[in-house]
C-alpha cells in the first residue's frame, strides 16, 4: 500500500514556526542568565553594588547644642530631651496584633489626655476624630512635653497614644535677659536648631557644633552588611559664657516688671554695667518674650541696647558739658542769663518755660538749664563742639559683638539742629553708645567699651576660642576734666537746690543725669503729641566718689500715671536696681565698706534636722522654707556658700513626703526655684507675685507632678 502523502497546512507552518522562535529566546534568556550569574555584570554595571545602593542608608546624626552661662555658671539656655505626643487613629493598625493599636475610646482618651497636656477634651476628641488620618499630632500643646508629662501619659496606658523623644532648647528662666539672650528655633525639615536672634545667632557657628554621619548596607531582611558600617560621630558645640549676672538680672527683670504694671510704657529698658571694665552685668527691656514658650515673641525684635536709636533729652548734656570744661569754656560760678533764645524763628526755652534770671553755670547744670548748653556751644564753637560728640562715639557704632548695631546720628545740618542737639534732642544714640561715653568720667578720661561676653570654650576639647576682656576706646578728655564732670553729676542728685532727689538711694551717695525728651513720631513726622509724649530717664553711677557701678534706665510714653512718670521719671526702677546691685556686690556704703548685714552667704544645711536647719537659715537673716514632712534635710537651694540678699527665702526639702508650701507672694525667682528643687513643673500665669496656687498649703504632693500658680502684679498705693 503505496504511502499516504502528509500535506501540512500554511497555518500549521506557522505555528512550527512561532514555537522555534520562543524556543531560541528561551535559549538565549538561559544563556544571559548564566553569564550574569558568573560575572556579575549587567549591560556593564556590577548587579551587586547596584542591590547594594538599594539598601544604602545614610542618616545625618544632630549634635548637642552649646550652652549658655551667666558669669557665675548658672545655664541660661541648654538643648533638653522633650517628647511630642501622637495618636494613632486608623484601625489599619491592629492587623496582625492581638491588642489594639489604636485609640479605641475616643472620649476617654481625650478627658485623660487633657489633665496633661493644655487642651479642652473636647478639642482633643475632635482631632482623634479624623477618619481621613492614620495618625495625628497635637501641634504646639502636644510637643516639648517634659519627662514628668511623658511619664503621666504613659502611666495612663491608653491604646494608640505614643511619645516620641526630640531634642529642644530650654531656657530655663523665662523672661529674662531674652533680648540678649535671644533664641534658637528648630528647621522643620532637618530638626537643626538654629539661632534666631540674640547671642543664639551671633554665636550660632560656635554653638551649633558639626553634624555626624551614620551609613550602612542592610540586605532585604535588614541585616547589616558586615565591614558597611561606617560612623562620624557628631561635635557637641562651644559654650558662651556672658557677662551678665544673674542676680542683678533678677533684679533688673523685677524692676522693670513694677515699671510696666505702674505707667504702661510702650518702650523700657534698664542696664546695669560696670564702670571700671565695661561688662554689662545686666539687660533687659519691655516689652519682652519668653523664649522657652513663645509667649509675646515678635512683639519687639529690635535689641533696645544697640539696635534701637533715640533722641536721649538731657542725659546728652553732659557730653557737651565736659567738652565746654576741657575748652575752658565752663566756669561753675560764672553767671549766665537763662530763660529762652531765638534760634532760626523758633523760641527755645529752659524746661519751665521762664527759667531762672542770672545764675551761675554749675547750678544751670543742675537745673538742667536748655539756655546753658546752647551759650557752652557758642563760647566752644558748633564745628568744634561737633567733633567732641564725635570723641565720644557718637554717630558710629561701639563696634560691639552684637549684630545690626545702630550708628545714630549727630543733628548737624543747620543752626537749629546743632542747638536742640546741645540737650539732647534732633541727634540719635543707642543706650550701649551713652554708656561707653559715660565711662569716661571714671577712668580718668578713657572710654571703656562696654561688652557682654566673657568666653566661648569647648568642655570636650578643654579649649578656650574666646576671652573677653577690657578694651579701651578713646580718651576723649583729660583726668582733670573728668573729675570736674563727676563733681557736678554729683551736685544734679546731691545738691539742696537738685531737682533729682527723687534717685537718692539711702546709705549710698549717687551721681547722674536726669533726662527728658520730645519722642519722633515715626508714622506722621514731627514728635508724638498728647499728655505725656516723653522718653524720661536717668543714668547714674555710685559710690560718687569713685563709681563702680552704672545704671541706665529710660521709658518711652507712659500709658498710665503719666503725672506721676513725668514727675518722679524711671526713679521706681533705677533706685530699687542700684540699691541691690551696690549690695549683692558689698559695694561701698557712703564711701566705706559695706556692712555684713548687707547680705548673707546660705549655710550648708543639707543632712541636718529640719529644727537645726531652719534655726541655722534664720541665724543669718534669711527665710527658711521647709518642703516635706520628714525630719532631715536631703537637699537645700541656693547651695552652701552661696551669696544672697538678706531675707531671701532658703528651700529645704526633707528626706520624707513633700507638702506644699505657702507660694503666696513669692517672686516667679522663688516660683522657678521650687520648681528646680523639687521636679514638680508650675505652670504660671500673669506677671507680678503669687496670687492664687491650685495645691492648697501643706497638702501632700505624692504623686503630683504639676501645680497652678497664678501671679499678679501688687495693687499700687
Amino acid at each position: 500500500m503505496p504511502k499516504r502523502k502528509i500535506k501540512i497546512k500554511k497555518n500549521k507552518i506557522g505555528a512550527v514556526l512561532l514555537v522555534s522562535l520562543f524556543g531560541l529566546l528561551f535559549f538565549l534568556l538561559v544563556l544571559r542568565y548564566a553569564f550574569v550569574m558568573l560575572t556579575g555584570h549587567s549591560s556593564g554595571q556590577n548587579l551587586v553594588m547596584k542591590a547594594n545602593e538599594k539598601y544604602l542608608v545614610q542618616t545625618q546624626q544632630q549634635p548637642e547644642r552649646g550652652k549658655i552661662y551667666d558669669r557665675n555658671g548658672k545655664v541660661l539656655a541648654e538643648d533638653v530631651e522633650r517628647f511630642k505626643l501622637t495618636a494613632v487613629v486608623s484601625k489599619k493598625a491592629d492587623e496582625g496584633s492581638d491588642k489594639p493599636r489604636h485609640v479605641v475610646d475616643k472620649k476617654e482618651t481625650a478627658k485623660k489626655l487633657a489633665t496633661v497636656i493644655d487642651m479642652e477634651p473636647k478639642e482633643i476628641e475632635k482631632m482623634l476624630d479624623n477618619k481621613k488620618a492614620f495618625q495625628v499630632e497635637f501641634g504646639r500643646k502636644g510637643s516639648n512635653l517634659t519627662y514628668q508629662q511623658k511619664d503621666k501619659i504613659e502611666k495612663m496606658k491608653l491604646p494608640g497614644v505614643a511619645l516620641y523623644p526630640e531634642t529642644e532648647r530650654f531656657y530655663p528662666n523665662g523672661n529674662f535677659a531674652s533680648h540678649l539672650i535671644g533664641m534658637a528655633q528648630k528647621n522643620p525639615d532637618n530638626g537643626e536648631l538654629k539661632g534666631a536672634m540674640g547671642v543664639e545667632k551671633i554665636f550660632d557657628s560656635y554653638l551649633s557644633g558639626k553634624r555626624g554621619m551614620l551609613s550602612y548596607v542592610h540586605d532585604i531582611w535588614g541585616y547589616i552588611a558586615p565591614n558597611s558600617k561606617q560612623e562620624v560621630a557628631p561635635q557637641r558645640g562651644d559654650d558662651v559664657h556672658l557677662t551678665i549676672d544673674s542676680n542683678i538680672q533678677v533684679f533688673v527683670e523685677e524692676a522693670l516688671n513694677k515699671l510696666d504694671d505702674r505707667f504702661a510704657p510702650k518702650d523700657a529698658f534698664a542696664v546695669v554695667m560696670d564702670a571700671h571694665t565695661g561688662e554689662i552685668l545686666a539687660f533687659s527691656q519691655r516689652p519682652t518674650f519668653n523664649p522657652e514658650t513663645g509667649k509675646d515673641f515678635g512683639k519687639k525684635w529690635a535689641n533696645d541696647l544697640y539696635q534701637n536709636t533715640y533722641e536721649p533729652g538731657s542725659t546728652f548734656k553732659t557730653y557737651g558739658l565736659a567738652a565746654a570744661i576741657q575748652e575752658g569754656k565752663f566756669k561753675p560760678d560764672k553767671e549766665y542769663k537763662s530763660g529762652h533764645r531765638d534760634i532760626m524763628g523758633s523760641e527755645i526755652s529752659d524746661w519751665n518755660n521762664t527759667g531762672w534770671g542770672k545764675i551761675p553755670m554749675s547750678l544751670g547744670f543742675t537745673y538742667s538749664s536748655n539756655t546753658l548748653m546752647m551759650q557752652l556751644q557758642d563760647m566752644v564753637g558748633s564745628d568744634k563742639m561737633k567733633s567732641w560728640y564725635e570723641k565720644f562715639g557718637f554717630g558710629k557704632p561701639t563696634g560691639g559683638m552684637f549684630d545690626g548695631e545702630a550708628a545714630g546720628g549727630i543733628a548737624w545740618d543747620n543752626e537749629l539742629q546743632q542747638k536742640t542737639t546741645a540737650f539732647g534732642q534732633s541727634t540719635t544714640v543707642t543706650p550701649i553708645q551713652m554708656l561707653q561715653a559715660q565711662t569716661a568720667f571714671f577712668n580718668k578720661g578713657n572710654m571703656v567699651k562696654p561688652w557682654f561676653v566673657s568666653s566661648i570654650d569647648n568642655p570636650v576639647k578643654n579649649d578656650t576660642l574666646y576671652k573677653g576682656e577690657k578694651e579701651f576706646a578713646g580718651k576723649p578728655i583729660t583726668e582733670d576734666t573728668a573729675n570736674k564732670v563727676k563733681k557736678e553729676l554729683d551736685l544734679v542728685v546731691n545738691s539742696k537746690k537738685s531737682h533729682a532727689q527723687n534717685f537718692r538711694v539711702k546709705g549710698y551717695r549717687i551721681g547722674g543725669k536726669t533726662g527728658t525728651a520730645q519722642v519722633a513720631d515715626s508714622e506722621n513726622g514731627g514728635y508724638v503729641k498728647g499728655p505725656y509724649p516723653y522718653f524720661s530717664s536717668f543714668i547714674g553711677h555710685a559710690p560718687s566718689k569713685n563709681p563702680e557701678i552704672i545704671v541706665y534706665a529710660g521709658m518711652s510714653l507712659a500709658q498710665k500715671n503719666k503725672q506721676e512718670a513725668y514727675e518722679m521719671n524711671v526713679s521706681s526702677a533705677f533706685n530699687p536696681i542700684m540699691e541691690n546691685t551696690l549690695k549683692y556686690l558689698n559695694v561701698g556704703k557712703d564711701n566705706e565698706k559695706a556692712t555684713k548685714d548687707s547680705f548673707g552667704k546660705v549655710p550648708n544645711v543639707s543632712g541636718e534636722t529640719v529644727d537645726q536647719a531652719e534655726e541655722a537659715v534664720k541665724n543669718k537673716d534669711l527665710k527658711p522654707v521647709v518642703i516635706g514632712e520628714g525630719d532631715t534635710v536631703a537637699q537645700q537651694l541656693p547651695q552652701a556658700d552661696e551669696k544672697t540678699l538678706l531675707h531671701s527665702k532658703v528651700f529645704m526639702k526633707t528626706d520624707g513626703d513633700m507638702t506644699m508650701p505657702d507660694m503666696k507672694d513669692w517672686s516667679k525667682d522663688d516660683v522657678l526655684a521650687f520648681e528646680s528643687l523639687t521636679g514638680i513643673r508650675v505652670k504660671m500665669k500673669g506677671n507680678g507675685f503669687v496670687s492664687e496656687q491650685s495645691i492648697s498649703p501643706n497638702t501632700s504632693l505624692k504623686d503630683k507632678k504639676e501645680v497652678e500658680v497664678k501671679l499678679s502684679a501688687p495693687q499700687a498705693d
